[in-house]
């Protein structure tokens, strides 16, 4: 974003300075400045910059015109503006869809690592099962170091790609990170003779080993190693604290004092709340799958199975895993490691079926490492590159998790030692009879787990869903577009948006719409829907930049009367209705229907031919687009008319 700064710190200045801003929103293409006093602005200042395309007063605020680069312009006008009241009109999404949006952005950045580390411990696994390899072995202890480092230090990593989505010092966000896993926390805060107990005699009870100021310290006995919600919530926290201490510590000593204030004030809020959180929750699972089991096994396992995954990703599953390892320790055998088994091949089923309809090149090459990885239950890359980024498929390995601990519960399967992955179903061996039985459950179960999440992420399989690396696109000979509308079309010089009449947004025309049915003038893919819907933008197959704008500050309407057919990355064909629109409400609303339709990357083609007036329905050809590479072409104009 830096290439921004001194575009915005120009612009800013022309508006009057930061001072003069009371808010600013932005839509597609433009900043739009709700300003103290219109009359410092300085327009013809502001026009002059080779990066500002247009810009005028209208609606009662200042709009500047800057592209379809408006949203990575708009987070630099954040930066610099230090917390006003600056929104962009976003999509409002619930509570559960805005977490995983959050822990899926967070990271994506770190799967290619996961992913490999994941394999790497896949092969470690096979070298000592064939024993090529001992745990002494020097290359072990080298390979295993190699293969955990990134799980046991993923707090630090996602610290920083956290602070990078949380827009904080991202240094700042890996020191928070770093400090939760200091041996000497896990030595001195949850180990040797406790000072007292907490809550003694109840669900909670909470050895306290010592205290912060005379605040007891409740840190988790597992620590913060191979966690991932905590680090998340923990930065989250200390962007706000780095922001509110960007707003009240003088600029002359902010660079020296803020990550330092960040810090200190962070750690300790994130060791004492974020530690007796997951202390409670820890409690409360533990105690509720031993209870409940002593109820019904059979239900116990099927609640097992549907959590198992979801707890996996908010580091609860650890509770689940004591359970399994006490029965272990004093009997010799166990009936909760069963229940969670089968998870990893619903996962690794997940990401074959994607593997196989995906036409994503980036999805397939991570899918081979990711489906290894899942048979030798390390199940990250699985989860966060591929289930989790679409919910139901998530919900797909949830099921197929349950259907194969049903299994292994009617049928009463143990488990004999911990042990997971392909390699684990030899812990399904009786030791005192040499039983099979548990071997042939537990891979009939891992079967028909597979096959449930299969079926369903392949049979659900959208291509809205999937992730297609954009390719290089060409336009090698003159291609037609058609009319998104039916309507009467005018010269775009004659629109009453400034912006689009001086062509700052490209070559195009104006149709006033009689209908509210708008379909792809292209075949392509849709790059860019704005929340309200009143503006849907397209890159044809062959690289063309299609805007398509309802409406003079439909903006405003925050969506009411609007209605896209289609999201962002699906790909249409010319013709496709991509989008509805009530022009009635639109009217009644005081706002103008008068719509645009432009070639926004005009300049990288010889020339854009349009049809100028007269009526014209929707999928009749109104445009013709000629690349330079054809100069000598003959056109025929009366194509488009």
């Amino acid at each position: 974003m830096d290439k921004y700064q001194a575009l915005v710190s120009f612009i800013l200045e022309k508006v009057g300075g930061k001072e003069n801003v009371l808010s600013v929103t932005h839509c597609m293409t433009r900043l739009r400045f709700t300003l103290k006093d219109d009359s410092l602005v300085q327009r013809e200042e502001v026009v002059k910059s080779p990066d500002v395309m247009s810009a005028q007063f209208a609606s009662g605020r200042f709009q500047v015109v800057v592209g379809t680069n408006v949203a990575d312009i708009f987070q630099v006008v954040q930066e610099q503006l230090n917390g006003k009241t600056v929104t962009a009109e976003e999509e409002k999404k619930g509570a559960v869809s805005t977490l995983v949006d959050t822990i899926t952005k967070v990271i994506t950045p770190v799967l290619g690592i996961l992913t490999a580390s994941g394999l790497l411990q896949g092969i470690l696994a096979l070298l000592t099962a064939t024993n090529v390899l001992s745990v002494n072995d020097g290359a072990y202890i080298i390979l295993h170091a190699m293969g955990q480092a990134v799980f046991y230090f993923l707090p630090v990593t996602l610290g920083y790609t956290s602070a990078k989505a949380f827009k904080m010092n991202p240094f700042v966000g890996m020191m928070l990170g770093a400090t939760l896993l200091i041996p000497e926390l896990m030595t001195g805060l949850a180990s040797g003779d406790a000072l007292y107990t907490l809550f003694q005699g109840t669900l909670f009870q909470t050895p306290v080993f010592n205290t912060f100021f005379g605040i007891p310290i409740l840190f988790p006995a597992t620590g913060y190693q191979y966690t991932v919600i905590p680090i998340i919530f923990i930065v989250y926290v200390g962007s706000k604290v780095e922001n509110w201490l960007k707003k009240v510590v003088p600029a002359v000593i902010a660079h020296n004092v803020n990550s330092f204030l960040t810090i200190l004030i962070t750690v300790p809020l994130a060791i004492l709340v974020v530690g007796p959180v997951t202390n409670v929750l820890s409690s409360l699972i533990s105690a509720g799958v031993s209870g409940l089991y002593g109820i019904s096994p059979v239900v116990t396992s099927l609640v097992v199975a549907l959590l198992y995954q979801p707890l996996v990703i908010f580091g609860l599953h650890w509770p689940i895993s004591a359970i399994g390892i006490t029965n272990l320790a004093q009997s010799g055998v166990d009936y909760i490691f069963p229940m969670s088994f089968t998870a990893n091949f619903a996962q690794t089923a997940v990401v074959l079926a994607v593997f196989l309809r995906t036409r994503s090149k980036d999805q397939k090459a991570l899918a081979i490492p990711a489906m290894v990885s899942g048979l030798f239950c390390i199940i990250e890359p699985a989860i966060y590159g591929f289930s989790l980024p679409v919910k139901k498929r998530f919900a797909y390995s949830m099921l197929g998790g349950a259907v194969g601990s049903l299994i292994l519960a009617l049928t009463s399967t143990k488990m004999y030692a911990m042990s997971f992955g392909i390699l684990g179903f030899a812990a399904f061996i009786n030791p005192d009879s040499g039983s099979m039985n548990g071997v042939i459950m537990a891979i009939i179960a891992s079967i028909a787990t597979a096959a449930v999440a299969f079926v369903f992420t392949y049979m659900t399989f959208k291509k809205e869903e999937d992730v297609v690396e954009p390719e290089e696109k060409s336009l090698v000979k003159s291609e037609v577009l058609v009319s998104p509308l039916t309507g009467e079309i005018k010269p775009l010089e004659s629109a009453a948006d400034p912006s689009f009449a001086s062509k700052a947004l490209g070559k195009g025309f104006v149709i006033v719409p009689e209908t509210g049915d708008v379909v792809s003038p292209v075949a392509g893919t849709v790059e860019t829907i704005f929340p309200s819907g009143h503006a849907i933008g397209i890159v044809s197959n062959t690289g063309i930049e299609l805007l398509i704008h309802i409406g003079i500050d439909t903006v405003e309407l925050e969506g009411q009367g609007f209605k896209p057919l289609v999201k962002k990355g699906q790909v249409v064909a010319q013709g496709d209705k991509i989008l509805t629109v009530d022009l009635k409400k639109v009217t009644e609303a005081g706002y103008s229907t008068e719509s645009f339709v432009t070639i926004t990357n005009s300049d990288q083609f010889l020339d854009v031919l349009c049809q100028q007036e007269g009526h014209i329905k929707a999928n009749d050809k109104v445009m013709t687009v000629i690349p330079f590479n054809n100069q000598a072409e003959t056109i025929n104009i009366a194509e488009v008319n």
